[in-house]
């Protein structure tokens, strides 16, 4: 009866420690996730229609808004009907609100546009505001450094209808990892010098500065990883000490 007990606790406490350290690692890789487009490449001068995956909430908190800076070559920009949201162009900015996302669920917000005439890849700075706190999708790539924490969506526009090549997303680089350098680029027309708040109108200034908040996210996810590990050891730890002085005790 002992053994059985003995065997009963020892597994307890293995499972235990695993699902709090697998809980708290899946939840910092999640934070870390970007906001996609698809596709990620369209032709020039052409009708599209793209969506922008959100795979995340601010921490645990759900997404209540999203605005989508629309880049200045692009022309006759729409939002898609959404059930549950609704749907807004206010100048150069498309806004998504009155719904609620849960953090843990990924979803889809789409929008139709005419492409640039010209080649080359274009940015949708985005802000995704949540019951408590937002996230700024504003970033743009550095050639020859590290991928920024929270880049905004770009899709490559090119001359002819995109090849099998052009519409497979790239590998996701590592931490720390270069990113290409052979990325071309083109004029977003965003903005880059206010502020926006889950209270503000959206308009032309929904692209903001968030390095801080960046590496402030970053921290965190960092924080989360190591606390996981840290109570998984204290589970671990006693009960292994439990085991000891129950054997000892026999």
């Amino acid at each position: 009866m002992k053994t059985n007990t003995r065997s009963t606790l020892r597994r307890t406490v293995l499972v235990t420690g695993i699902t709090a350290t697998a809980g708290a690692l899946l939840f910092a890789g999640s934070a870390s996730a970007h906001i996609d487009p698809d596709p990620i490449a369209v032709q020039a001068a052409t009708s599209n229609t793209v969506s922008f995956g959100v795979e995340h909430g601010c921490e645990e908190s759900p997404t209540t808004e999203l605005q989508i800076q629309i880049p200045a070559a692009v022309a006759d920009a729409q939002p898609a009907e959404k059930d549950g949201w609704t749907a807004s162009v206010d100048g150069q900015v498309v806004t998504f609100t009155g719904g609620s996302l849960a953090a843990d669920t990924p979803d889809d917000f789409a929008i139709s546009f005419t492409a640039p005439t010209a080649a080359g890849s274009i940015d949708f700075p985005i802000v995704q505001i949540c019951e408590v706190g937002q996230l700024d999708w504003i970033e743009t790539p550095v050639e020859g450094a590290a991928e920024p924490e929270h880049p905004a969506p770009s899709v490559l526009v090119t001359a002819e209808a995109p090849t099998d090549a052009e519409l497979t997303p790239a590998p996701e680089e590592e931490e720390g990892e270069e990113a290409p350098t052979d990325t071309a680029t083109a004029d977003t027309g965003a903005p880059t010098d206010s502020a926006v708040t889950a209270e503000s109108t959206p308009v032309d200034s929904i692209a903001t500065t968030v390095v801080d908040d960046a590496e402030s996210d970053d921290d965190s996810n960092t924080g989360l990883i190591i606390g996981a590990i840290v109570v998984a050891a204290i589970v671990i730890g006693g009960g292994a000490y439990i085991i000891s002085r129950r054997r000892t005790a026999d």
